[in-house]
């Protein structure tokens, strides 16, 4: 596994209502997250819960590598 792979991630809480829309505000203390949670709960009159990061994916779309020759081996 390289280092950036084995790089880990500042966790994040999002909180999500039954029924509602997709989350997009990321939280990161739990107890912030909680509260959150209570007071949509609360205004909603919904279940309201707060989901945890587990795992990330991306996809890297390019490669760069440098392919330039050396100094001493330049054709001209």
């Amino acid at each position: 596994m390289s280092e950036k792979e084995n790089c880990k991630e500042i966790p994040f809480y999002m909180v999500f209502v039954d029924g509602g829309n997709t989350p997009n505000f990321k939280h990161f203390h739990p107890e912030d997250a909680e509260k959150e949670a209570k007071r949509l709960a609360e205004s909603t009159g919904k279940k309201a819960y707060v989901l945890c990061t587990i795992k990330s994916f991306e996809v890297n779309k390019f490669t760069v590598r440098d392919c330039r020759p050396s100094d001493g081996d330049l054709p001209f």
